[in-house]
């Protein structure tokens, strides 16, 4: 699953003055299926894209389903592999949020998204009787860690962690950078961004946030800007990853309790939230609640702000966004 968002970068701050000793770094690449864009203001990079690679490598060791050795790989076929530091962190937090979520948020749905054709595997022909047996393999319920090791109720239970793995990778790339004493990024990997401290000047990051469109191969517009500073946006959107078969559109969000393709008016979440992980699991539930829980769960968790792009009964674009939102906004005079 991929979320959109659009990093703006003015050409004046390059005028502008950074601390002492600190200079704009740059560092972009392809890494998980998509784009990293990484910028830093610092005085010593030295050996910083080593780590950067190092560190997307251990994910990608992890959690990557395209990867035939990674231990999701490994657990999903059933080969009781001891787990490391970064699967248990990402199970961890698939289990907070499913919580947090009602089970929107559910990453042992992955045997639904093959057979939808998501992941990596050819995809079935759908069916009622096909999703809902698939359906008896899905509920963080029925698979825990014990020992080191993906305990499965049920053997045919797969794991995908797509939807939360690349804020992790983002919020993973943050922390190291933290730890090298950078006061002022930003990390972006895929579209979920983390923005660190500010600009020189003092300007926070300026993100755009993408207007959704019928057509999956339109060219980018971004007609709202936010302002970040320590702070996580994720975009998700079902207009761009879909499929058609039969006359039946089969969008890329699944909803867990149903295991069907969801079907609603709500056409993109953005989220914002002090990390990446958070964000992105949220941008995913809230595809999978709909706009009108989306917005009972916003009004009970008033420490999230989301910018929801919804259709009218006319087929018309709306946004709702929730009160904390507005703080963010950037017009285009700022």
């Amino acid at each position: 699953m991929k979320k959109t968002c659009f990093l703006i970068l003015p050409l004046l701050f390059l005028l502008l003055s950074c601390q002492k000793g600190e200079k704009r770094y740059v560092y972009d690449g392809m890494v998980q299926g998509t784009y990293y864009h990484i910028i830093i203001y610092a005085e010593d990079t030295a050996g910083i894209q080593h780590s950067f690679d190092s560190i997307f490598q251990c994910i990608d060791n992890t959690l990557s389903l395209w990867n035939a050795n990674s231990l999701l790989t490994k657990v999903n076929n059933n080969e009781n592999p001891e787990l490391n530091d970064i699967f248990t962190d990402n199970f961890e937090l698939s289990v907070l949020m499913n919580k947090l979520t009602d089970s929107a948020f559910d990453v042992t749905i992955g045997g639904v998204v093959q057979a939808y054709g998501f992941a990596n595997k050819s995809k079935q022909q759908i069916s009622s009787s096909l999703l809902d047996s698939l359906l008896l393999y899905v509920g963080m319920d029925k698979v825990r860690i014990e020992n080191h090791r993906l305990i499965k109720q049920y053997p045919q239970t797969q794991l995908d962690f797509n939807a939360i793995a690349q804020g992790y990778t983002t919020d993973l790339i943050s922390k190291y950078l933290i730890g090298r004493a950078v006061s002022r990024f930003l990390v972006d990997v895929g579209g979920e961004l983390y923005c660190k401290g500010e600009k020189p000047g003092g300007e926070k990051w300026i993100v755009g946030i993408e207007t959704p469109t019928d057509n999956p191969d339109a060219e980018r517009s971004y007609d709202v800007k936010v302002g970040l500073k320590d702070e996580s946006i994720v975009t998700s959107g079902n207009y761009r990853k879909f499929y058609i078969e039969n006359g039946v559109k089969y969008s890329h969000t699944i909803d867990p309790k149903t295991a069907r393709s969801v079907r609603h008016s709500l056409l993109s979440a953005s989220v914002i939230a002090e990390d990446a992980s958070t964000a992105d699991a949220l941008a995913t539930a809230f595809m999978v609640m709909g706009l009108e829980k989306a917005k009972v769960f916003l009004d009970k968790h008033k420490e999230y702000s989301a910018y929801l792009i919804y259709s009218d009964e006319k087929g018309g674009m709306k946004v709702w966004y929730s009160p904390s939102f507005e703080k963010y906004f950037i017009k285009d005079n700022e």
